[in-house]
């Protein structure tokens, strides 16, 4: 059952790979597209210690919410690398 816990951040994290790379993002800010990754294993970290130990659980929660959002606020807020213009087609066919 453990597996299947994070099963959704990790196809979350490959599908927010693959907007980037669409919409043009290359290199380090690809590791934005981990954060639900990360969100789950801290929250998994987090609550077992607290659990243990006792503390607030909402911080868990918002620190989770903040890193599963990650990529959504770059892709909404941080500036998109130009759009490249297609050149001129050539046609091949013989008229």
């Amino acid at each position: 059952m453990l597996i299947l816990s994070f099963l959704g951040p990790v196809v979350a994290s490959v599908l927010y790979v693959i907007v980037f790379q669409k919409a043009g993002f290359r290199g380090p800010i690809l590791f934005v597209a981990a954060g639900p990754v990360v969100g789950a294993v801290l929250t998994r970290i987090l609550v077992s210690t607290m659990v243990m130990g006792g503390g607030p659980v909402a911080g868990v929660f918002l620190l989770s919410a903040a890193l599963s959002l990650a990529p959504l606020i770059v892709l909404a807020f941080m500036a998109w690398p130009p759009a490249t213009v297609p050149g001129p087609r050539i046609s091949t066919e013989k008229h």
